[in-house]
């Protein structure tokens, strides 16, 4: 593929579709986090923002690792709320796993293709191993949202700097509520949550290219500037 092909190509790309505002786009990943004492309720604020985006025609899957039904008023038709739960006392495995059979059986199963997932830090918490790493759950939770052109949000509790530079690291779009300096609006205005955004765009798989310029003209010093004049008065 040569430039022009390459520029076509690129050009004829679709742009982004906005799901909410300008922070969560399709076919991308925002995480959203904040301290777990921090006095915005995240899942509240998460859960309002599902409803905003399933009320615009989407259908929405929200993973709770708490039963939010009959505790929080789900708004819109399209909005779904599921709680994996083990099979049995004998069931070994790890709830990482129980969430991810459950995004799963829904890609393959149903049109849904936007989940929230809250939270990858509990569910790091209730799980073994690998799993036990929120920020190993996240890296799982990208490559599927890849894989299957999924749009997520991922809830997270801000536990060391070094796990929220990991999780930030593979999330498309980072809102955090930790750092605001107004939380005043956002317990009368739930589906506008207070937010520092870290990342506004989604992140595009290939390198844009670079528009051709004309090269700069050379700086030259005096020595440089007689030698020239000398080489095109020799070929007159």
């Amino acid at each position: 593929m040569d430039f022009q092909q390459a520029k076509s190509f690129f050009a004829n790309q679709k742009q982004p579709i906005s799901l909410y505002q300008n922070i969560w786009f399709e076919n991308t990943t925002v995480l959203f986090h904040s301290p777990r004492s921090y006095e915005v309720n995240k899942s509240d604020t998460a859960l309002a923002i599902a409803n905003d985006v399933a009320a615009k025609g989407r259908d929405v899957l929200y993973i709770s690792t708490e039963a939010l039904l009959g505790k929080t008023r789900v708004d819109a038709e399209r909005l779904f709320v599921f709680t994996p739960e083990f099979e049995s006392i004998d069931d070994n495995r790890d709830y990482a796993d129980l969430v991810f059979e459950a995004i799963e059986h829904a890609v393959r199963d149903t049109a849904i293709r936007t989940f929230v997932i809250d939270s990858v830090t509990r569910i790091a918490a209730l799980s073994f191993g690998r799993n036990a790493s929120a920020a190993y759950i996240m890296k799982r939770l990208v490559a599927l949202q890849v894989k299957c052109k999924l749009s997520l949000m991922v809830l997270a509790d801000d536990t060391t700097k070094s796990t929220v530079r990991a999780l930030s690291a593979l999330a498309s779009a980072d809102i955090s509520l930790a750092d605001t300096s107004d939380k005043s609006d956002l317990s009368d205005k739930a589906d506008e949550p207070v937010k520092t955004v870290k990342a506004t765009t989604p992140r595009t798989p290939y390198h844009t290219l670079p528009v051709g310029r004309p090269a700069p003209s050379p700086v030259l010093t005096r020595q440089q500037r007689r030698a020239l004049a000398r080489k095109q008065a020799s070929h007159r």
